[in-house]
């Protein structure tokens, strides 16, 4: 009887002891936000749920202060940090077994005196058995989550990434476009004159109107794009649209040599987070296999003790065991799910290996073309558009070509001007994506950045008013315009030496 009682002392004892520990606060949070650092350089605090109050930022943000205020005040961090509390807890439901039953009953004897009294306790003693393998699932489980909530940070800071280099560069395609629509629509003011002066037709009037709507047209929806881009941003960030917040004014220009392909493959083999989700998938679906084999023909057992009162006075106690026996289902099924779940995570694994390496690579040939095509604006075409307007502008000032013919080759200037900016921003929106595909820094971002061409630095884009004489023939008048000669787009990027000589002036 001691014996007994004993056995159910230490049952006992087992399982407040199982109940009692709690995980420490920052399990989970810690270990996400370390993931993240470590390929990132930075990482969200976890705020314990609270949501932090949004400061305006005064200063210009560039793309990793962007970054850094997302993980501060974009509510999605806070969601995916909610996902860990979810996963802490079944790790807590995991480490804790079954509450003991109580039972209770008292039975009056038919047509007699005297009443028997039973009392029971029972624990599920298989919970008891299992405990320390469902703990370890639940904790790789939790390891996982850890692991794929690090992936979503990493790719909300992909999304910010991308998004500054959309917003910085729609602003400045913005505002190239508004100097261009004023070129377009002081050359039709000019073209009105000349019109009213006898000195052009009808059509060409018509045409200039036409060139200048269009030219509006665009700087409308360059605007629009703009602002459609910041919203984007904004959202990203935890702002508001309509908040005094800016970004830098000007993109940097393209590095000049590219990664490797074979190392970054590697590196992204190595430190992408959802490859390593993947493969902890696979270890827990060979542990659950592992679990499953070992104990399919345990079924339910109750360790029970009962204290019985006879109506005579006497008084009967002791243990009672209930066991399941494995007749009928001898956990089959469990195992052949078990051996499924590892068949699919392995296949999951491998077809992520190889559509990382191929994304990779991919990545890096997208990555060369962009900054091919921002290369060759830089060094040939926007240098080429320029030496066209500034030999133009030199036969307009000789009377060798009319006005009109200068003005169609400045509006070839400013869409190459754009489409270089286009094209640069196409390449760091690429590096971006190679990013978010290594799953974490390139080899080379700690190289400087010096910007690309500024609006600024494309000078007046207005033809002023006086331009010409109204009263001569249209174009045989000198150009004349106050503002600065024309900078090349070549002299402001990173191999920075123009490329053209400009002489004269241009509209």
């Amino acid at each position: 009887m001691l014996r007994a009682k004993s056995t159910i002392v230490v049952l006992w004892a087992t399982v407040s002891l199982a109940g009692c520990a709690s995980l420490p606060p920052d399990r989970g949070y810690s270990e996400t936000s370390d993931l993240v650092e470590a390929r990132l350089g930075a990482a969200p605090t976890w705020s314990g749920g609270q949501k932090v109050d949004t400061v305006t930022p005064t200063e210009k943000l560039d793309v990793q202060a962007a970054i850094l205020f997302a993980f501060a005040h974009n509510p999605q961090i806070r969601q995916e940090y909610a996902r860990l509390g979810l996963g802490r807890a079944d790790l807590e439901q995991a480490r804790r077994i079954s509450n003991p039953s109580v039972t209770y009953s008292k039975l009056d004897v038919v047509g007699g005196a005297g009443v028997q009294i039973t009392r029971g306790a029972a624990v599920l003693f298989s919970d008891l058995l299992l405990l320390p393998s469902r703990t370890r699932l639940a904790q790789g489980e939790l390891d996982r989550l850890q692991t794929m909530v690090a992936a979503r940070l990493l790719a909300l800071a992909s999304e910010v990434e991308i998004a500054w280099f959309k917003a910085v560069g729609a602003d400045q395609v913005a505002s190239m476009r508004e100097l261009a629509a004023l070129a377009a629509e002081r050359s039709f003011t000019l073209a009105q004159r000349f019109f009213d002066a006898g000195n052009i037709g009808d059509l060409q009037l018509q045409q200039e109107r036409a060139q200048a709507t269009l030219a509006r047209i665009d700087a409308v929806r360059a605007d629009a794009n703009a602002l459609r881009a910041r919203a984007q941003l904004a959202g990203l960030l935890g702002l508001s649209t309509t908040a005094d917040w800016r970004t830098d004014d000007r993109l940097p220009a393209p590095l000049e040599d590219l990664p490797n392909v074979g190392e970054l493959v590697d590196l992204a083999l190595q430190q992408r987070l959802d490859l390593s989700a993947a493969r902890q998938n696979v270890a827990l679906r060979e542990d659950v296999l592992g679990v499953t084999r070992r104990w399919r023909w345990l079924g339910s057992v109750d360790l029970e003790f009962e204290r019985e009162s006879e109506t005579d006075g006497g008084r009967l106690e002791g243990p009672a065991v209930g066991l399941e026996l494995p007749l009928f289902d001898q956990g089959q099924a469990e195992v052949l799910r078990a051996d499924a779940e590892l068949i699919d995570a392995r296949a999951e694994l491998d077809a992520q290996l190889l559509h990382v390496a191929n994304e990779a690579r991919m990545a890096v040939e997208q990555l060369a073309t962009h900054r091919d095509i921002a290369d060759r604006y830089r060094r040939i075409l926007v240098p080429a558009r320029e030496a066209i307007v500034a030999r133009m502008q030199e036969q307009v000032n000789f009377m060798l070509k009319g006005v009109f013919e200068l003005i169609v080759s400045r509006r070839e200037e400013y869409n190459a001007y754009q489409e270089y900016l286009e094209s640069v921003q196409d390449y760091w929106i690429s590096r971006a994506e190679l990013r978010r595909i290594v799953g974490g820094r390139l080899p080379d971002d700690d190289r400087s950045r010096p910007a690309t061409i500024g609006v600024e630095a494309m000078g007046a884009a207005a033809v002023p008013a006086d331009m010409g004489h109204a009263n001569g023939h249209a174009g045989h008048g000198p150009a004349t315009d106050a503002r600065p000669a024309p900078h090349s787009a070549a002299a402001d990027d990173n191999n920075g030496e123009a490329h053209t000589d400009h002489q004269g002036e241009t509209p």
